[in-house]
């Protein structure tokens, strides 16, 4: 059996041009597309829901929690079909899924019919994801060049914001829930589909689905590696980081649009993205010349900075910088995830291992936005990112506390 995580020299050219480089233009719009109507958009979902349905903000930030708890936990799933059959067919069933939620957000009208389209809406977006994204980014740069690859791939999640937030804010206040949203989800499957199917291949050998192989001796083995203490304390600080970072996405459209428009609030998001695309093309440079450990614990700073600014803004001049410094740190510590765990651990298990640690980040993720709608309920947002703030700080000394990277076990 050919194996997946062969060194890129031995993989097939197109156009002259390693044949990894157009998968992370695959990759990279896939993942606008995913990102934009799923991930940035959620925050203008939930402040629409609340205005034109009576929903609660914290009964919507549920909804928003089940997407990412659902996603989470199918990740596992998807990172277990992606050993086993052609990547490009498990995002083609994602994209249909999710899709189909999506569009039938526009007409609901009861809770428990938003927390099922919200739950579908997840599962079928895991197929489309970080899980697939990061698994192959990793079998196809084993190399010094992975940091680079996966920091243009997922730039792509930050393109989504920059691109379609707007875009989706003014059709949504132009045309209304029920005749834009259907739209949305027609649009989620038809774009990513073509460019799945002629981009993406599972492996630089795939031979009609790739099983991942083993054979690394500089690589952990799937059991030995989730038992680390280093592999849990990496897994806890970023259920902590995490939490606080979607929590607050998840919720900055409504907080600029309660301090100053709809108008501002679609800017905010675009100078978070903006923001994160420009420090992750940065990012995916340093982080060849400085480890990742330090690189990691400097964006949970700028995270907890970012917060504290939206936490006190008092105008739309600190919104805006707010959102912006703390979007400096978004796109990073989204990729030093992934990255880190693949340094640590090698290759061999790398799909099973990073989904297992996303599926358990997952539980901050899907907490996050139902802590800040409570917080917002019964205070306002200026408490509920000040309490975002100091969860990104208790999870900078649990990833402290996690050390450098575990020796490597060759008897794996």
């Amino acid at each position: 059996m050919n194996n997946p995580d062969v060194a890129a020299d031995d993989a097939d050219l197109t156009l002259g041009v390693y044949h990894g480089w157009w998968i992370v233009a695959g990759l990279f719009f896939v993942l606008t597309i995913s990102s934009g109507f799923g991930f940035y958009n959620l925050s203008v979902y939930l402040n629409v829901l609340a205005d034109t349905r009576g929903f609660a903000v914290a009964d919507v930030s549920i909804a928003v929690g089940l997407f990412f708890l659902v996603g989470g936990v199918t990740g596992m799933w998807v990172a277990s079909l992606i050993r086993r059959i052609d990547v490009r067919w498990v995002m083609i069933g994602g994209a249909a899924i999710a899709g189909s939620a999506l569009g039938l957000i526009g007409h609901v009208t009861e809770l428990w019919q938003l927390y099922l389209v919200y739950a579908l809406f997840g599962a079928g977006n895991s197929g489309v994801s970080i899980v697939v994204a990061t698994t192959l980014v990793t079998r196809w740069f084993p190399g010094p060049n992975r940091s680079v690859a996966l920091s243009i791939a997922s730039t792509g999640l930050s393109m989504g914001g920059v691109l379609l937030t707007p875009l989706s804010a003014w059709s949504l206040n132009r045309w209304g829930m029920e005749t834009a949203i259907p739209w949305f989800g027609f649009a989620f499957f038809m774009l990513i589909v073509p460019f799945a199917w002629w981009l993406i291949r599972s492996s630089p050998h795939a031979n009609g689905g790739a099983t991942a192989g083993g054979g690394h001796e500089d690589s952990w083995g799937y059991r030995d590696a989730i038992r680390s203490r280093f592999f849990m304390l990496l897994s806890a600080g970023y259920v902590l980081c995490m939490g606080a970072q979607v929590g607050s996405i998840a919720h900055l459209y409504n907080r600029a649009e309660t301090l100053a428009g709809f108008e501002v609030a679609a800017f905010a998001i675009q100078a978070l993205t903006v923001a994160s695309i420009l420090c992750r093309f940065l990012g995916g440079w340093i982080v060849i010349r400085v480890k990742i450990r330090v690189f990691t614990l400097v964006n949970l700073l700028v995270q907890a900075l970012g917060l504290a600014i939206i936490a006190l803004a008092e105008n739309v001049t600190m919104i805006l910088i707010g959102a912006a410094v703390f979007g400096g740190s978004i796109g990073n510590l989204l990729m030093l995830h992934p990255l880190w765990l693949a340094e640590a651990f090698g290759i061999r298990d790398y799909s099973r291992i990073f989904s297992l640690s996303n599926a358990v980040m997952v539980l901050g993720v899907a907490v996050g936005p139902v802590l800040l709608g409570v917080l917002h309920d019964e205070f306002d947002y200026s408490v509920a990112y000040g309490v975002s703030m100091g969860v990104s700080l208790v999870a900078l000394l649990v990833i402290y506390s996690a050390g450098k990277n575990p020796a490597t076990n060759t008897d794996l």
